[in-house]
């Protein structure tokens, strides 16, 4: 798809119960301005509460992820739109959106093509599941520019490739190819570009035809492994299979084994 001057900056398509979302000014590698990250905050915080959607992909237009934080000044709104102000606060707002994006209780898939450069890193690791084409490269620019870490990749990225790798990111912001990030488990699969927006789809569609609580509770369970002792973790598993038990979902599991045939799953 290219777009025009006209063209919305984020797109926005609902199939069923998946959500895609499209990163949508290709002449500047899709670079996040003000209009896009509101409109990236709406479509978040109107999935939270919709029980339509049960899932959701992000994306990027025209063969690249996003080039980052738009810093040409263009506009007098500021990096969010809000005015001009410090950027601490401009900052805040950012890591409440992708703050938004890592504690969605439905579960995300980021697919990249081309760049994932600075904050749009961030935006692609407070996804679930990371899927790349071969021809994906991550950056931890902000080095290059004498920037500080910012879009939450100084949690994300340790906890992904540990803290050796994540300041070799850092410190020299070197180019991180698909399949060095492939090996170093910053993302789940490597596929070709053409079967990117497939590959994508298909694992949305599987995430979106799911047991949503259920998978909603397994996101909870193992983001919040690290802090966990074992003891709470076995007492959460506990709840939680007390939770699923109550919903239409786990009979319908349960029933579809027995009837050996696989399960419909609606999200009740």
């Amino acid at each position: 798809m290219t777009a025009t001057d006209d063209s919305p900056a984020v797109l926005v398509e609902q199939d069923e119960g998946l959500v895609i979302i499209t990163l949508n000014r290709p002449r500047r590698k899709n670079a996040i301005n003000a209009a896009m990250w509101n409109e990236l905050d709406a479509v978040v915080t109107r999935a939270e509460t919709d029980p339509t959607v049960r899932a959701l992909v992000l994306t990027g237009a025209d063969g690249n992820f996003s080039a980052g934080a738009d810093l040409s000044g263009e506009g007098s709104g500021g990096l969010t739109g809000h005015g001009q102000q410090l950027i601490l606060h401009e900052m805040r707002v950012v890591g409440r959106i992708i703050g938004r994006l890592q504690h969605l209780p439905k579960p995300t898939v980021a697919a990249v093509d081309g760049v994932a450069v600075g904050v749009a890193l961030g935006i692609a690791l407070a996804c679930d599941l990371v899927l790349a084409s071969d021809r994906a490269r991550f950056m931890e620019v902000f080095v290059k520019r004498g920037l500080a870490l910012d879009g939450g990749t100084s949690w994300s990225v340790p906890r992904l490739v540990g803290p050796r790798r994540a300041k070799q990111m850092a410190f020299f912001g070197d180019t991180v190819d698909a399949a060095t990030a492939l090996d170093w488990g910053l993302i789940n699969e490597v596929v070709t570009p053409e079967e990117l927006p497939a590959t994508a789809r298909e694992w949305g569609m599987r995430l979106a035809t799911g047991p949503s609580t259920a998978i909603s509770l397994m996101k909870s369970q193992i983001d919040s492994s690290a802090t966990r002792t074992f003891e709470e973790a076995m007492e959460d598993e506990a709840r939680a299979q007390h939770i699923v038990y109550t919903t239409h979902d786990m009979q319908e599991g349960i029933k579809a084994y027995i009837e050996r045939r696989d399960p419909t799953f609606t999200g009740s």
